[in-house]
C-alpha cells in the first residue's frame, strides 16, 4: 500500500517538472515559428497552454488530495485524468509537427524536432514512474513525426527520421530502466520501513524477533552498499567502489602494479552474437579474471587486488606487494595476458577475445595514488592498441610522450585543410611497355606547425580514428581533381593524364560518397574517366562489403576508374574480386622491393588473377632498373616508383 502511495506521489513531484517543460518548449516555438506564414499556429499554441494549465490544475488538486489522506492510494479517475493529459499533449506536438511538416521552412523543421526529442528525452526521468503512460508519451511524440519525415520525400528529412526513431528505441529503454531503478528503490525503502516497523511493534514481546529484524535490515543495507559499489553484471568493483577501495595500511614502501584490460573488438562479438552473448562473454571473462588475478597475487605476494569493471568492456586490476628488486614480474603478466585471452565456451559458440593491456608500476609510501596510476595505465594501454592490439604494454615516459603527440597531431588535423599545412604531391605512373606517363597517383603530405614534416602512416591512422578522414578526404579529392583539371594534354599519347586519389574505407561507406565525387568532378570541371580512385582491400572485409560495394558500382557508372591497392596485403577474396568494379589491382611495394622467390610468386599469381578478370595489374616500389626489367618481362601493365619518378609538387605532363 505505501508503495503505491510513494510511486504516486512521485508522479505528482515530477509531473509539474515537465508540464513547466512543456509550457516553455511551447512558449518557446511561438517565438520561433513564423506565425505569418503557418496561420495555425497561434491556435495551437492557444490549445496547448490551456491543456497545461488544466494539467497543472488537475495536478495540484490530486496532490492536495494526497496530503490529507497520506496513506491512502488515488481513485482510478485521477491516474486515468492525468495520463490522458500526458498522452494528450504529446499527441497535439506530433499533430504540430506532421501537419506542420509541409509548411515549416528547414530551419524550422529541426527546432521542432529538437524540441520533440528534448521533451522524448525529458520523460525518460519525469515520467519514470508512469511504466506504460511514459512509454506512450515518447512513442506518440517521436514516432508520428519520423513518420511524417520519412514520407516527406525529403532525403535529409528521412535520415532524420532514421535517428528520430533509433533515439525513441533507446529513450524508451532508458525510462524502462529509470522506472526498474524507481521501483526498485521504493520497493526497498517500503521493506526497510517495514520491517523496522516490525522491529518496534514486537521489540517488547519477542527479543528474538528484534534480532532477527535487526539482521534483516543490516542486510538489505549491505545489500545496497554491494550495489553502490559493485558492477551488477560481473559482481566485481564498479569505478566508485575501486576509488574508494580501502587497502591494507603499510609501514614500509610497497611496490603498485595497475593493469587497464581493454577487450579488442567486443563491440563486433556483440553485434554478430547478440547482447545476451556478450554479457555472458564478459561473465565468463570476470570470474577468469578474478581466478588467473588471485593466482597471479598468491605467486607473487599481493597483499591487495582489487579488480574493478571500469565500464563496457574495460577492467582494471591493481596489484599492492612489498618491493623485491630481484623480481621480473613481466612473465607473470604475459601468462596472465595468455590465461585471459584463451578461448570461451559461451553456449554453443566458442568466442576468441581478444585484449589490450596497459601496465604501470611504481612505488608507493601509504596508500596507492591510484587516478595518477589509472592515467598512466590507459596511457600504455592505447599504446598496445596502436601497435596492433591483443598484446600487453609497459608505461613509459616515451609513450607518454607519444599520447600527447598523438593528442596535439589529432586536434590540429581538425584545421589542417584550412592553415594551408596540408600540400599534394605527385608520382607517375608509366605504361611498362612504353614508359609513358599515364596517370598521376595524388599523394598527401603534412607540415605541422611544431612537429614539422608528419608521415602519412601516422596522420592519416589518426585521421580516421579522429574522424577528421572525412574533411581531409574531401580536401584531397577536390584539390587533385582542380589541378588535374589544369593539365595540359600529355606528349606523345593525345590525351591528358588520369590523377589517381587514395580513399579511406570509412569515405567510401558514407551514403553520398558517390555523390560527392560527381559534384567534385562537375565543380571543377575534370572528366570522370580521367579520376581513378585507389581503396584498400579493406572494402572487401565482410563489414564494409555492402556499402563499399554500392559506392564503387555508382562510381563506377560515372565512368570514374577503380583500382585496388596494396594488393596480397590485407583481405583478398577472389569471389569477391568478382563482385566489385575493378579495373586495376596494384600490387604492394613490399612484394616489388624485396623481389625474392616468394615475391615474384605472388606477384605472378596476382598476374594470373587479373587477367582472369580482365584487370590491369601496376605494380608500385620500383627503385631500381632491374626491378623494372624483371616486372617487364612478367607482364606487367604499368609501373611506379622512385626509379621513374619521385613524388613532387608540380607535375611534368
Amino acid at each position: 500500500m505505501l508503495y503505491k502511495v510513494r510511486l504516486w506521489r512521485e508522479n505528482l513531484n515530477n509531473h509539474t517538472q515537465g508540464i513547466w517543460a512543456n509550457a516553455a518548449a511551447i512558449i518557446g516555438q511561438s517565438f520561433i515559428i513564423d506565425g505569418r506564414s503557418v496561420h495555425w499556429q497561434s491556435a495551437w499554441v492557444s490549445v496547448a497552454l490551456v491543456l497545461c494549465a488544466l494539467r497543472y490544475l488537475l495536478e495540484r488538486y490530486c496532490l492536495r488530495a494526497l496530503n490529507r489522506q497520506a496513506e491512502t492510494p488515488p481513485p482510478g479517475w485521477q491516474t486515468m485524468l492525468l495520463s490522458a493529459g500526458a498522452i494528450a499533449s504529446a499527441m497535439l506536438w506530433s499533430l504540430n509537427a506532421v501537419v506542420g511538416m509541409p509548411d515549416y521552412s528547414a530551419s524550422e523543421k529541426f527546432s521542432v524536432m529538437i524540441i520533440i526529442s528534448a521533451l522524448a528525452g525529458g520523460a525518460t526521468g519525469t515520467l519514470a514512474s508512469m511504466r506504460i503512460v511514459g512509454k506512450l508519451y515518447i512513442a506518440s511524440l517521436l514516432l508520428p513525426t519520423c513518420l511524417a519525415m520519412w514520407l516527406s520525400g525529403d532525403d535529409h528529412l528521412a535520415i532524420l527520421a532514421v535517428l528520430g526513431t533509433i533515439f525513441a528505441l533507446i529513450m524508451l529503454h532508458s525510462h524502462q530502466n529509470n522506472f526498474r531503478l524507481l521501483d526498485n528503490t521504493l520497493r526497498l525503502t517500503d521493506e526497510k520501513e517495514t520491517l523496522i516497523r516490525q522491529l518496534s511493534e514486537n521489540n517488547r514481546h519477542i527479543s528474538d524477533v528484534n534480532s532477527h529484524l535487526e539482521q534483516r535490515i543490516q542486510e538489505r543495507t549491505q545489500a545496497l552498499e554491494f550495489l553502490a559499489n559493485h558492477d551488477p553484471l560481473t559482481s566485481l568493483l564498479n569505478r566508485r567502489g575501486f576509488l574508494s577501495y580501502s587497502y591494507q595500511a603499510g609501514t614500509v614502501q610497497r611496490q603498485q602494479t595497475l593493469i587497464f584490460i581493454d577487450l579488442d573488438h567486443f563491440k563486433d562479438i556483440n553485434e554478430d552474437m547478440g547482447h545476451d552473448h556478450g554479457d555472458r562473454l564478459l561473465q565468463a571473462f570476470s570470474q577468469r579474471l578474478s581466478h588467473e588475478v588471485a593466482k597471479l597475487a598468491a605467486f607473487i605476494g599481493a597483499s591487495d587486488y582489487p579488480i574493478c569493471r571500469w565500464g563496457g568492456d574495460e577492467f582494471v586490476v591493481c596489484l599492492l606487494r612489498e618491493v623485491n628488486p630481484s623480481d621480473d614480474s613481466t612473465p607473470h603478466y604475459r601468462q596472465l595476458h595468455a590465461a585471459l585471452s584463451a578461448s570461451y565456451q559461451i553456449g554453443p559458440h566458442q568466442v576468441h577475445l581478444g585484449l589490450s593491456a596497459g601496465i604501470f608500476e611504481s612505488l608507493t609510501d601509504s596508500m596507492p595514488q591510484t587516478k595518477q596510476a589509472l592515467a598512466c595505465a590507459d596511457i600504455a594501454t592505447s599504446e598496445a592498441k596502436k601497435n596492433g592490439r591483443g598484446q600487453i604494454s609497459f608505461y613509459s615516459d616515451n609513450s607518454y610522450a607519444m599520447q600527447r603527440r598523438r593528442l596535439k597531431l589529432a586536434q590540429a588535423l581538425t584545421q589542417a585543410h584550412q592553415d594551408d599545412s596540408l600540400t599534394l604531391q605527385f608520382q607517375p605512373i608509366l605504361t611498362a611497355s612504353s614508359l609513358q606517363i599515364v596517370t598521376y597517383e595524388a599523394l598527401l603530405r603534412w607540415q605541422h606547425p611544431d612537429y614539422g614534416p608528419v608521415a602519412p602512416d601516422e596522420f592519416i591512422a589518426l585521421a580516421e580514428t579522429s574522424h577528421a578522414i572525412q574533411t581531409i578526404g574531401r580536401w584531397v579529392l577536390e584539390q587533385a581533381c582542380r589541378q588535374a583539371a589544369s593539365w595540359p594534354i600529355g606528349a606523345g599519347h593525345g590525351r591528358p593524364c588520369k590523377v589517381a586519389v587514395n580513399t579511406s574505407i570509412r569515405q567510401l561507406v558514407q551514403p553520398d560518397f558517390a555523390t560527392l565525387v560527381g559534384n567534385t568532378l562537375a565543380a571543377t570541371g575534370l572528366a570522370p574517366s580521367r579520376l581513378i580512385i585507389e581503396v584498400t582491400e579493406s572494402v572487401l572485409d565482410e563489414r564494409n562489403m555492402g556499402r563499399a560495394s554500392a559506392t564503387l558500382h555508382t562510381l563506377h557508372q560515372l565512368g570514374v576508374e577503380i583500382h585496388l591497392d596494396d594488393f596480397g596485403t590485407g583481405y583478398s577474396s577472389l569471389s569477391r574480386l568478382r563482385e566489385l568494379p575493378f579495373d586495376a589491382l596494384k600490387i604492394d611495394k613490399s612484394f616489388v622491393i624485396g623481389m625474392d622467390e616468394k615475391s615474384l610468386t605472388v606477384v605472378e599469381a596476382a598476374l594470373l588473377i587479373a587477367r582472369k578478370y580482365g584487370l590491369r595489374v601496376i605494380a608500385e616500389g620500383v627503385e631500381t632498373a632491374a626491378q623494372m626489367h624483371t616486372l617487364q618481362q612478367m607482364g606487367v601493365d604499368e609501373l611506379q616508383g622512385f626509379y621513374l619518378g619521385k613524388p613532387a609538387n608540380n607535375t611534368t605532363v
